[in-house]
């Protein structure tokens, strides 16, 4: 059995009020082998997306981690410091967000923003980082890399952006990448591409991947693991085949019923 780069244990996420008692989050625990595809399913509301910003602490102020434990490597991240989250964050874990729109930065190139996750997390200079940018993109499979680099993300297409953030993603080698719905605003086609670019960069990066998401079909296709979460429990977890050809829970009966397989 492989080993584990990253477990949950009995994570509970709540509202960050004394005057509200609400559990966004309750008592979870799930596992992400190391070199493996989990992806996380449910619904909308069921806690897919907060249980991805509590691996990497993103939590916005109104919701806090209240008990639990998330080890990554051995360690336990909720026993870091924010200055050590900083340095975690980038360079051990990366994060794919769903809009791409909004998570880069209008005001500055694509080519500037994966030169800043370099800059962070790597000793490479100037030039270096120039030919790694120039790398990265054609890796995940942009032909015209030079002008995409120089280009703003208003101006790119939405797989190009997606591409361009899957690049930002992995820049400085990481072990985990968590991909939040990353082709849930994308056609058929461009799907089937990203589905196959995540494959291969698992196997050439020796990646493990985090894969949220509603859409079942691209769990079929992608994920060695599934997790499903409901009310923000997890209501049933294992081998895909084996969760989407034989669910046991009721929700995940009613999940597969709603798509064609």
């Amino acid at each position: 059995m492989a080993e584990n780069l990253l477990s949950i244990k009995n994570l509970t996420v709540t509202v960050n009020d004394i005057n509200i008692e609400k559990k966004l989050i309750n008592d979870i625990s799930l596992e992400i082998p190391a070199l493996s595809i989990v992806a996380l399913v449910g619904g909308s509301g069921s806690g897919k997306t907060t249980t991805g910003l509590s691996i990497l602490r993103l939590l916005p102020p109104a919701l806090k981690i209240s008990q639990g434990e998330i080890i990554f490597s051995g360690i336990n991240i909720l026993e870091k410091t924010e200055d050590q989250m900083r340095g975690l964050r980038g360079k051990e874990i990366g994060m794919v967000f769903q809009e791409p729109l909004v998570a880069f930065n209008p005001v500055f190139s694509v080519g500037y923003q994966i030169n800043e996750v370099l800059e962070c997390h790597t000793t490479l200079n100037r030039q270096l980082r120039q030919a790694r940018i120039l790398d990265l993109l054609q890796r995940v499979g942009i032909d015209d890399p030079k002008r995409v680099a120089q280009n703003y993300p208003h101006q790119l297409s939405g797989g190009l952006r997606q591409r361009v953030m899957i690049a930002q993603a992995i820049a400085a080698s990481p072990k985990l990448i968590i991909a939040d719905e990353p082709t849930s605003n994308l056609d058929v086609t461009l799907q089937a591409k990203i589905m196959d670019l995540f494959r291969t960069l698992r196997k050439e990066l020796n990646l493990s991947i985090l894969l949220i998401t509603h859409d079942l079909g691209l769990v079929s296709h992608l994920a060695d693991q599934v997790v499903v979460m409901q009310q923000g429990k997890v209501v049933e977890a294992g081998a895909t085949d084996q969760v989407l050809t034989h669910p046991k829970h009721v929700y995940t009966q009613q999940l597969i019923e709603t798509v064609k397989i």
